[in-house]
C-alpha cells in the first residue's frame, strides 16, 4: 500500500507500537545513514466540532484529515500514524535534511491549515499545528524523538505559523517548570529581555511604516525560550502584567528613536487575553506614552479574536479605554476565530491583520484568495485598515496591491530583527528622500 498505517495503540502501552515502528525505522536509517523526519500534527478544532456539532462530527474530521495527509502530504514509503482523534504522527523516511521536513509541514499547512472541511453540511477549520522532530540532529532513539516532536509541537501552537521545528537550545521537557518563573523574574529584573522588530511597509508606496514588537529571551541556563513558552511562564507566575509592561516600555522608548527617522512611524505590541482583564492596561499605557512623548497614534496594540472570548465585557471596555486614550487597536490573526464578524462590528478598531494562513496560500489554493479578496473589502467598507501577514514574495504582494490591500508584513520584508538593523533601513530610506 501507499503508506504504511501504524497503530499508535495496543496492549503493552499506549505509544508501544509506534514507539516500536519508529525504533526500526530509525535502526534501518541508521544503517543505510538517512535521516527520518517525525511530523506531530494537531487538530485542535476537533475538541470543539465534537462540543458543537457531536462526536460523529469530530470523527468525520479525524477521517477526513488522516485521509488528506495519506493522499496529499505523504510520499509512498512515509507512514502515518493515529495517536489519537485529533493527533497523528507522519515519519518521513528518507529526508536530506530538515528543510525537506519543513517543506512537508507547509504542505500539510496548505492543504489543511486555513482550508476548510467540509463535513456534510459543517464547514471548519482544522486549526492545524504541527511540530518537527529530526534523526540523528535531535534524537537518537524513537522515544526521545517522539518526545522532542511533542516539544516542538506545544511550541507551535503559540506560534505565529504553527509550525516549529525541535531547538536543542530550548529544552522545555530538561528543565523544571518553576525555573521558569524565577528565570523570568530575573531576566526582568536584569532588564535581559529583548525585543525584535518585524518591519511592515506600505503596498502603495513601498515604503516601511511601522513594525510589529516581538518579544525574544534568551536565558543562561534555559536557551533559547520560545515566545509562548515564556509567556506561558510569565501567566503561571502571575508575571504577565508585569512583562506587557516591559514590552510596552521598551517598544514605546524604541519609538521615539525611529520616529526621529519617520514622524509617522508606528510599533505594534500584542497584549494577552488576561491583561485585557486587568483595570490598570490602558492607564500604563498612557503613562509611558507620556512619559517618553511618543503621540498615541504612533502606538498600535494587537489583540487576538480569542482574547475576546474569555471575557467579552472586559475585553471590550478595555479596549473602549485604549482608544479613548487615542491608542490604534488592531485586530491580529483575523479569521481564524469564531466570532469574527461579531467583533469586528462591536469593537473600536482602527486595523484588521488578515492571518498568515490565508495569505501564504492564497495563489496556490482559489478559496483563501477568495477569502483575502472578502476581507479586504469588509475591511473598507468599515474604513478599517488592512494588514497582510505572511507577505513572503513578490507575486503574493503583487496580488494584495492588485486587491487594494494597505500594508503588508512577511518575510519578503525581512523576518523581525534587532532595533539597530530597522534603525539603518530607516535611515537608508531617509536618505533615498
Amino acid at each position: 500500500m501507499d503508506h504504511e498505517a501504524v497503530s499508535a495503540t495496543g496492549s503493552d502501552g499506549y505509544l508501544s507500537p509506534l514507539v516500536a515502528h519508529v525504533q526500526s525505522t530509525l535502526s534501518e536509517a541508521r544503517v543505510r545513514g538517512d535521516s527520518v523526519g517525525l511530523l506531530l500534527v494537531h487538530a485542535a478544532a476537533i475538541d470543539r466540532i465534537d462540543a458543537l456539532h457531536g462526536f460523529n462530527a469530530g470523527d468525520k474530521m479525524s477521517n477526513k484529515i488522516a485521509g488528506v495527509l495519506r493522499s496529499g502530504a505523504l510520499r509512498k514509503n512515509d507512514a502515518l500514524a493515529t495517536l489519537s482523534r485529533d493527533e497523528f504522527a507522519c515519519i518521513l523516511w528518507p529526508v536530506s535534511s530538515e528543510g525537506v521536513a519543513m517543506l512537508a509541514a507547509q504542505r500539510v499547512m496548505t492543504l489543511l491549515g486555513a482550508t476548510p472541511v467540509e463535513l456534510g453540511g459543517i464547514s471548519e477549520l482544522a486549526d492545524i499545528a504541527i511540530g518537527i522532530a529530526m534523526f540523528p540532529d535531535h534524537a537518537q532513539q524513537a522515544e526521545s524523538l517522539l518526545q522532542r516532536a511533542k516539544h516542538a509541537l506545544h511550541t507551535a501552537r503559540g506560534h505565529r505559523d504553527r509550525i516549529w521545528i525541535y531547538e536543542i537550545q530550548a529544552v522545555a521537557s530538561a528543565v523544571d517548570p518553576s525555573q521558569y518563573a524565577a528565570r523570568l523574574r530575573r531576566a526582568l529584573d536584569q532588564n535581559s529581555l529583548t525585543l525584535h522588530y518585524m518591519p511592515q511597509a506600505s503596498l502603495h508606496t513601498g515604503r516601511l511604516t511601522g513594525a510589529e514588537a516581538l518579544l525574544r529571551w534568551t536565558d543562561d541556563v534555559l536557551g533559547i525560550v520560545p515566545p509562548c513558552a515564556t509567556v506561558q511562564a510569565a501567566e503561571a507566575a502571575g508575571l504577565i502584567d508585569r512583562l506587557t509592561q516591559w514590552v510596552v516600555t521598551s517598544a514605546v522608548q524604541q519609538c521615539v528613536e525611529f520616529r526621529n527617522m519617520d514622524p509617522e512611524f508606528s510599533v505594534s505590541v500584542n497584549v494577552s487575553p488576561s491583561n485585557l482583564r486587568e483595570p490598570d492596561l490602558p492607564l500604563y499605557i498612557d503613562r509611558a506614552l507620556r512619559t517618553w512623548d511618543v503621540n498615541a497614534s504612533n502606538l498600535t496594540v494587537e489583540i487576538t479574536e480569542s482574547a475576546m472570548m474569555n471575557d467579552p465585557n472586559a475585553a471590550t471596555q478595555r479596549l473602549q479605554e485604549l482608544k479613548s486614550h487615542g491608542v490604534r487597536l488592531s485586530i491580529d490573526d483575523f479569521g481564524t476565530g469564531y466570532s469574527s464578524m461579531y467583533y469586528l462590528a462591536q469593537l473600536p478598531l482602527d486595523e484588521l491583520k488578515i492571518d498568515l494562513s490565508f495569505v501564504r496560500s492564497m495563489l496556490e489554493v482559489p478559496i483563501n484568495a477568495k477569502i483575502v479578496r472578502s476581507l479586504i473589502e469588509l475591511a473598507q467598507n468599515l474604513e478599517l485598515t488592512v494588514v497582510a501577514e505572511g507577505v513572503d514574495n513578490e507575486a503574493i504582494m503583487a496580488a494584495l496591491t492588485h486587491l487594494g490591500c494597505d500594508y503588508m508584513q512577511g518575510y519578503y520584508l525581512g523576518q523581525a530583527a534587532p532595533a539597530a538593523e530597522l534603525m539603518a533601513r530607516l535611515r537608508k530610506q531617509s536618505q533615498s528622500n
